[in-house]
C-alpha cells in the first residue's frame, strides 16, 4: 500500500492506497479479486462484475464509524472506490477514514473489511489513524454500520511494511474468516516523491 501526500503531508495505497496524502491500491493489484474486474481505458477506470455471488445480491450495510479503544474515537467512515489512476480513493481529510467498497463489509460472512486513512494533511496535522502505530495486540476495535449494528474486533497484528513489498492481495482477500484491516502511512516522508516510505497495517479478528 502506498501513500502520497497532498502538498507534502500524507495519502494511502500505491501498494494499496496512493492519494493526496497517502495512497491507493493500483488497479492491477485489484483485478482478479472475486466480484470485480478493473480496466483502465483512456484515463478512465471502469469496474465490471466478473462473478456474482449470493452476497452480491444483498444490500450491503456500510461501515459509518470506527473506534479503537484508547486511540481512535467515533471516527467517520465513508465508502470509497477507485480514483482516476486506478488506485483506492481516500477521503481528503485525515479525520475521515475510507472503506474499500469492492471488498468485504463488516457483516460479510468472509473476507477482509479494509479501512484506510491519510496519516496527516497540510492545515490539519495528524489524523486519528496516526495512532495505529501505538495500538497493542488485543485492543478492541468497534465498527458501527449503516444498519445500526455494532461489529467488534480484536487486534491480532500490527506491521510496518515498506510500501513496495506490501502483499496487498493478502490484505484485500474476500476469502477466509471475517477480519478487519486498517491501513495508514508511516516511516520517513520523501518530499521528492511526495510519499511516506512505509505503511502501518493493523489486522483484527472478528469477535461479534
Amino acid at each position: 500500500m502506498s501513500f502520497t501526500r497532498s502538498g507534502g503531508l500524507a495519502a494511502l495505497v500505491a501498494g494499496l492506497l496512493l492519494l493526496a496524502g497517502c495512497s491507493a491500491v493500483p488497479a492491477e493489484k485489484l483485478a482478479g479479486q472475486p466480484g470485480i474486474g478493473v480496466l483502465a481505458q483512456k484515463g478512465a477506470i471502469e469496474v465490471e462484475n466478473v462473478a456474482i455471488t449470493p452476497d452480491d445480491l444483498v444490500p450491503v450495510a456500510e461501515p459509518t464509524r470506527i473506534s479503537v479503544a484508547g486511540l481512535v474515537s467515533n471516527m467517520p467512515v465513508e465508502p470509497q472506490g477507485l480514483d482516476a489512476r486506478g488506485q483506492m480513493a481516500l477521503p481528503v481529510s485525515p479525520s475521515v477514514a475510507g472503506w474499500y467498497r469492492f471488498a468485504s463489509a463488516p457483516a460479510s460472512r468472509s473476507g477482509s473489511t479494509v479501512i484506510a486513512s491519510h496519516v496527516d494533511a497540510i492545515g490539519e496535522g495528524l489524523g486519528p489513524f496516526a495512532q495505529l502505530r501505538n495500538v497493542p495486540v488485543g485492543t478492541e476495535v468497534t465498527i458501527v454500520d449503516s444498519a445500526g449494528v455494532t461489529h467488534v474486533y480484536r487486534v491480532t497484528t500490527i506491521e510496518r511494511i515498506e510500501k513496495e513489498v506490501v502483499p496487498w492481495n493478502d490484505y484485500f482477500s474476500t476469502a477466509g474468516a471475517p477480519r478487519l484491516v486498517l491501513v495508514t502511512c508511516g516511516g520517513e516522508y520523501d518530499p521528492a516523491v511526495g510519499s511516506y516510505d512505509d505503511n502501518y497495517i493493523v489486522t483484527a479478528e472478528k469477535v461479534s
